[in-house]
């Protein structure tokens, strides 16, 4: 998930600590260019302008119609050519990487576009307009009458773009390149919730609802033109969206789930396992990867059942674990205590893995009802960069009595602190970066880092009894999984159900998590993958880091450098890496 962390104590920066690894931008040429840069990227995304704390666009929504994409492709390819201009041998340093950077990141926006047909495949269960609308509302402002303007104008522009997704997703059609039927079956409840009579029933309406700022008369007019807007705007177009998913889309939607079964999928996949884990790497390679550290795992989840003195098999034990109700929730209220105490031990122990830490909190956010039955069990959405608010460490509270306890602890590592919190501030609060690298966000840092994370809470006291641990190990499991049935579905032309079986039979997830989870699989090809591929190449950085430095090895100093320098290719990572390696051994 994109985003921002949030779970932060307040620290100073120690004197000297990045003397070794250079974070300034200093050529003027190159900063003028990478300021174009993100300023096309805010104007593209309005929305994600928002979600930053950039409120200069909080009047409009992101253009999503073919001409937009074209014109937006077309200054990308004019930037590039520009910046092959500043010659690498000008720059050094910092520099280097940034233009190096822009560079791959330019690149992988033109790939995505017209070559991976991502405008032809707009709708998820996790993705899409119909679900960033209702969204916003945690990011929007309504402070006063003009932020409830800006608000009402958003809303009215809904209606564009659910015509341009209907569009877009109409020429998909023609061409094949159709998104698989049970992905679409699920979006279906997602657009009803949308559809009311009373427009004080629609979410888009609680912000109104809860605002305390308004006098009686302003408030008035814009409960009249809110209202109206939501009733005659937002509700229509839902409306039609529905219509043209039951009636025209899900027909034509595909039996199979895997992006393999549409015109030049295999290609397209090889390309997406590319941009998701950032290095050299065939699907092939990938999924045999996946079947080894399964193996792997399985043998350590056997430890731990040896050791509870469970005495049946590994499957069984697998069983047990997944449907033993004294390993689930019973309320939401109990699920969300027993994470928010997890966070707060959490953040208390942070010093000491990191020298630098930031200033943005991480607290804990009840999921929305509207979204939680086809979303997982938590993620995480970053702090906006105005510090109007802390990072939401979100929990889903749907049906607590499937979610289960011994994976709570490693799931607070991942999504909150260290993991995604860590990282995505501490990257959006170094302001030496330029804002596009401050904002990177690649998968296999991104989730790789926080993968990497879960396994810190052995070093900070945590997963204190053999059920937690198993939970730990369930949860790389999980990740090990994702790279066999990613690769399956997607490569190997395996069915949704043959990989449920596959996850079900080497975790113990709860089923409503299993087949979430492979929604979100067949839903985003190759995301999957930069998880686990991740966490193995930064377990390899600390590794060598460990042997080559020896009694000069200093975690923390280790994980500072590592997260200084904002989310970035795998393969560049561990060439500045290397180099931070080299000159720590001086």
């Amino acid at each position: 998930m994109s985003p921002k962390s949030s779970a932060h104590l307040r620290a100073t920066i120690l004197v000297g600590l990045f003397s070794t690894v250079s974070t300034g931008q200093d050529n003027a040429g190159l900063k003028l260019f990478t300021d174009r840069y993100w300023e096309m990227v805010l104007e593209r995304s309005p929305i994600r302008a928002t979600e930053i704390g950039d409120h200069r666009y909080d009047d409009r929504l992101d253009d999503l119609s073919p001409q937009a994409d074209e014109r937006y492709d077309a200054a990308l390819t004019a930037l590039r050519q520009e910046i092959e201009k500043l010659g690498a041998n000008s720059l050094q340093g910092d520099d280097l990487l940034t233009r190096d950077l822009l560079f791959r990141t330019i690149d992988d926006s033109l790939l995505t576009g017209p070559k991976l047909h991502g405008r032809y495949l707009p709708i998820s269960p996790l993705e899409g307009p119909h679900l960033r609308l209702p969204l916003l509302r945690v990011a929007q402002p309504f402070r006063n009458a003009d932020d409830f303007e800006n608000w009402i104008k958003r809303l009215s522009a809904f209606p564009k773009q659910i015509d341009d997704v209907i569009a877009n997703m109409t020429e998909g059609m023609s061409k094949g390149v159709v998104a698989p039927k049970a992905v679409i079956e699920r979006v279906l409840p997602q657009l009803r919730i949308h559809i009311v009579t009373d427009a004080a029933q629609s979410e888009l309406f609680k912000p109104l609802a809860e605002s305390k700022t308004l006098d009686d008369a302003v408030r008035e007019r814009i409960k009249k033109e809110l209202s109206e807007t939501i009733l005659t705007r937002v509700v229509p177009a839902y409306k039609k969206l529905l219509d043209f998913l039951e009636t025209k889309y899900i027909p034509a939607a595909r039996a199979t789930v895997g992006i393999g079964q549409v015109p030049g999928g295999d290609k397209m996949y090889e390309e997406m396992a590319y941009l998701n884990t950032t290095v050299k790497i065939s699907p092939e390679k990938i999924h045999e990867i996946g079947l080894t550290e399964v193996a792997r795992i399985r043998g350590e989840m056997a430890k731990i059942q040896k050791e509870v003195g469970f005495k049946d098999s590994l499957d069984q034990f697998l069983e047990h674990m997944r449907s033993d109700p004294k390993f689930r929730f019973q309320t939401g209220p109990e699920l969300y205590a027993a994470a928010d105490k997890l966070l707060a031990r959490a953040k208390s122990q942070l010093p000491k893995l990191f020298g630098r830490l930031p200033k943005a909190d991480c607290v804990m956010k009840e999921m929305e009802a509207f979204r939680a039955p086809q979303n997982p069990v938590a993620y995480y959405n970053p702090a906006p960069e105005d510090g109007s608010r802390p990072g939401y460490y979100y929990i889903n509270l749907y049906k607590p009595e499937e979610r289960l306890r011994f994976t709570l602890e490693a799931l607070t590592y991942h999504e909150a602190v260290p993991g995604h919190h860590l990282q995505i501030t501490l990257d959006q609060e170094n302001t030496t970066l330029p804002k596009f690298r401050r904002y990177g966000s690649y998968t296999a840092y991104v989730e790789g880092w926080a993968l990497y994370t879960e396994k810190l809470g052995y070093e900070i006291g945590g997963y204190q009894d053999p059920y937690s641990r198993f939970g730990q190990l369930t949860f790389e499991m999980w990740r090990a999984c994702r790279l066999v049935v990613d690769t399956g579905m997607h490569l190997k032309g395996w069915s949704r159900q043959q990989a449920i079986d596959y996850m079900a039979a080497n975790t113990s997830l709860a089923r409503i998590d299993i087949e979430n989870e492979i929604d979100r699989y067949i839903s985003w090809p190759g995301q999957a993958l930069g998880y686990k591929i991740g966490e193995l190449r930064i377990l390899a950085l600390r590794h060598e880091a460990e042997q080559k430095l020896g009694g000069k090895f200093d975690v923390r100093a280790f994980h500072d450098a590592l997260l200084s320098g904002g989310a970035m290719p795998i393969d560049m990572l561990e060439k500045r890496m290397n180099e931070w390696i080299e000159k720590q051994g001086k």
